[in-house]
């Protein structure tokens, strides 16, 4: 029977909880608890707790959401199969792993990597790891060790063991490429990937890199990426990159009974479409210009061969369906009528009319005002310079057509008379704005679906939108100067957007509909509190719990 017993010890009275047995005819004590004085003991019955020295913050939703993810696909592992390196600190697949963790919760550079770490979880997950491990000389070193060509068996041996284990539909592909700026030097000759080229964020001032991406249509999971030069042509480089696919893909596509592949204009080229309509198991989608095809630009949007189609994806879409002979071979056409992009396309262009319009007001001003005396320096403008300046402002897609212009002389002066083409702008909106061309060599698909699988291109447009985001995104900022290295800053960066789609699908399986950038702004809310309290007996004492959640 447990009893409470007190002892006094220098003037203060301590009780214990006790416990006695009787063994050989003798008492002897069975157990022994400290209480602590009277004052704490009724703290404690009161529901007081004591109050903590500090509390230790570290945040937990987004790296535990990642971490789970890592482990669950043995990502790590994976890399390590292909990334062999001595046995010596933390494996080169640590590292890649890390470094993807840490590119989709809060991208930092190599140097405040362990700024970063210390504050998560992961610091608990991973005791072996201490900051000289995770400094950014190590990052480099095993960085390095990466050979170029084992980039590609490293993501392929990732993404087959992630195919088999989701049984991913690989069937409908999207494929796009873009680019992202970077800061190095323009005379640095250890880099070619590095060029200036036409910079879709607007830094043509900068040197660039070029990105292509291969996505699926379904779960929009990443099969296959490539890097490429910054001045290099999409359709140039989509020859190469296509070929590379194809090579990985080709047993799995077999297997599959085909692989329809969806990319946009800027791809085409008679030696792309070449690979696809030869005898290949890969088919594709894809759409051309207006301009290369009049016949059908030409027809007007209120023509009766232009029906409704009935998908509920595709309200206010007419499409006319026919075949014809493109790259040597009949394939089959969509011509498409799209009410929200005529809406979008018209407003586009009166404001590139007016912009056009302004500039040339502009212009004929100074000139009527040199006529008149009222501007006598500066060099004599010429006939020939006035019709290229007009030119250049006209130099916007259609402007030429919209916008007439005639110079004339008058007293030795150039006089300029504009004004604007109403039969050719009601022609254009009645032609051209609103309409896709959209091809195939799927013939026996229906004109619904091939709609759809074409307009399915913005899933890929989504994920570039997410690596350029500057709060989630996971390509920036990118503090590499040689090849090799841009090319593993590409690999983890792409792994990143294997974590998230497979997070994204746990997500959605479990009946939950949010949005990547939500969901991540759910997890990055979710901190575990470490209560420290005064140590007992040299032993730390510590209390952990978790901050409130809401109900997703």
């Amino acid at each position: 029977m447990a009893y409470i017993t007190r002892k006094q010890i220098k003037g203060v009275t301590y009780y214990y909880a006790e416990e006695s047995e009787r063994l050989d005819g003798k008492t002897r004590r069975k157990w022994q608890k400290y209480l602590g004085p009277l004052h704490k003991i009724m703290s404690a019955l009161d529901g007081l707790p004591s109050k903590p020295q500090y509390a230790e913050i570290f945040e937990l939703g987004s790296p535990a959401a990642y971490l789970k993810i890592v482990q669950d696909f043995k990502i790590i592992q994976t890399l390590d199969s292909t990334l062999h390196k001595r046995s010596q600190g933390l494996t080169t697949g640590f590292y890649l792993g890390l470094a993807a963790i840490n590119r989709g919760i809060e991208s930092v550079s190599k140097r405040s990597m362990w700024n970063w770490y210390k504050n998560t979880i992961l610091l608990r997950a991973f005791p072996e790891v201490d900051q000289k491990s995770l400094s950014s000389q190590r990052f480099w070193d095993n960085m390095s060790t990466i050979n170029e060509y084992k980039i590609k068996p490293a993501w392929m041996n990732l993404i087959n063991s992630v195919l088999e284990h989701e049984k991913i539909d690989i069937s409908k592909v999207s494929y796009d490429g873009t680019n992202f700026y970077s800061f190095i030097h323009f005379f640095n000759s250890h880099c070619s990937l590095a060029q200036r080229g036409k910079n879709k964020q607007g830094r043509g001032d900068l040197k660039q890199i070029n990105y292509a991406l291969f996505c699926t249509r379904q779960d929009h999971f990443p099969l296959y990426f490539d890097v490429y030069e910054g001045n290099r042509h999409d359709s140039k480089a989509f020859e190469n990159v296509i070929d590379n696919f194809f090579e990985a893909f080709l047993s799995k596509v077999h297997n599959e009974k085909g692989m329809t592949i969806v990319f946009d204009k800027g791809n085409n080229s008679d030696a792309n479409f070449k690979k696809f309509i030869t005898d290949s198991e890969f088919h594709f989608v894809g759409s051309v210009k207006p301009d290369d095809h009049k016949e059908l630009a030409m027809i007007s949007n209120n023509d009766e061969s232009l029906k409704p189609v009935s998908h509920p994806r595709l309200d206010q879409v007419k499409a006319f369906r026919t075949q014809k002979n493109i790259y040597g071979k009949n394939l089959t056409v969509i011509v498409t009528f799209n009410n929200t992009l005529y809406t979008s396309q018209l407003q586009s262009i009166n404001n590139e009319i007016n912009k056009c319009i302004g500039k040339l007001s502009l212009l004929s001003s100074k000139l009527e005002n040199r006529i008149a005396k009222i501007i006598t320096k500066g060099k004599k403008p010429t006939k020939e310079s006035i019709q290229r300046q007009a030119a250049s402002i006209r130099s916007g897609q259609h402007m030429k057509k919209l916008i007439s212009v005639r110079v004339t002389d008058c007293n030795g002066i150039p006089r300029l008379n504009y004004h604007l083409n109403n039969t050719a702008f009601a022609e254009l909106c009645d032609t051209y704005l609103g309409k896709n061309i959209i091809i195939t060599d799927n013939a026996h698909w229906t004109t619904e679906e091939i709609i759809v699988s074409y307009r399915s291109q913005y899933i890929i447009e989504d994920v570039f939108k997410q690596m350029k985001d500057r709060k989630t995104g996971s390509w920036w900022p990118m503090f590499h100067w040689t090849d090799q290295m841009i090319r593993v800053h590409a690999l983890y960066c792409s792994i990143t957007l294997l974590i998230r789609a497979l997070m994204m699908k746990k997500i959605q399986k479990a009946g939950i509909s949010i949005s990547i950038n939500r969901a991540q702004e759910k997890l990055s809310k979710i901190r575990e509190v470490l209560n420290v309290f005064p140590p007992k007996r040299k032993k730390k004492v510590s209390q952990s719990t978790i901050s409130k959640m809401d109900e997703t």
